[in-house]
């Protein structure tokens, strides 16, 4: 079954015990990881609306640019498309809360994303009063990452605009 989808998406990973945040559909990976992970059959989906799918397999569909026509098969990008099983089940957001809450402290990543201790991270995670708002815990918005592009074309007008107040000032002294 094709479903759509409605984002933010979490991805909960129990082998893993972590979960993966998607705020839009992003359909590209390299042939080695869909075949490492056997296309994500058996992980479970939770959209923003409150619907869990269970993946029944990703299967690749296209190469991605010039990386996925060239170079080592394995290592080659390539764009796929996921099936769900038919059975959709409801989540509300104190059932994901819960399970993220028991399992994100046993994953590798916990550390890394400067939780103290297991206490504090189920405070914050129970705080949350919707979907998005958990969503941000674990990745911010597209348009809220970091960008050297856009932090460079804002330096540039920043400067722009100094070094034309400077010359005018220059100008009429």
């Amino acid at each position: 079954m094709k479903a759509a989808l409605k984002y933010p998406v979490f991805y909960l990973a129990p082998a893993e015990h972590t979960v993966y945040v998607f705020w839009r559909e992003e359909n590209v990976t390299t042939r080695r990881l869909l075949a490492e992970v056997d296309g994500w059959a058996g992980q479970e989906v939770v959209d923003a609306s409150g619907r869990r799918y269970t993946i029944r397999r990703s299967r690749e569909t296209a190469p991605v640019g010039l990386c996925g026509r060239i170079g080592p098969t394995d290592r080659r990008t390539v764009r796929y498309e996921t099936d769900f099983e038919d059975e959709v089940r409801d989540c509300m957001l104190p059932e994901l809360q819960a399970w993220i809450a028991r399992e994100y402290p046993r994953s590798e990543w916990f550390r890394e994303a400067c939780w103290r201790n297991a206490a504090n991270f189920r405070q914050a995670v129970f705080r949350c009063r919707s979907f998005e708002e958990l969503a941000r815990m674990f990745r911010c918005r597209p348009e809220e990452e970091p960008s050297i592009r856009r932090d460079l074309v804002r330096f540039l007008a920043v400067a722009l605009v100094v070094g034309l107040v400077i010359w005018l000032l220059a100008c009429y002294t």
